[in-house]
């Protein structure tokens, strides 16, 4: 379930990534949520430890875009 709504949101995100650059910018607490969120979710859908930065910052991002945020080039998950 929680993969059908993250490739929905990635989808979305795609059809609207030309218009970034006029959304705000989420505060750093924000994307710490986020990113804590998607590890959550990343260890309930049992990703590997290589594909776990992929996973976390593209769900990170459909986080953001779904929000109406910016998208962000890179995550902390240390």
């Amino acid at each position: 379930m929680k993969r059908q709504l993250l490739s929905v949101l990635f989808a979305i995100s795609l059809t609207n990534a030309y218009a970034s650059d006029d959304l705000p910018v989420a505060p750093t607490e924000t994307v710490k949520e986020y990113t804590q969120m998607c590890l959550d979710w990343a260890k309930e859908d049992d990703i590997d430890e290589q594909s776990l930065y992929q996973y976390v910052l593209d769900c990170v991002n459909d986080e953001l875009t779904a929000a109406g945020y910016q998208t962000v080039e890179k995550v902390d998950i240390k």
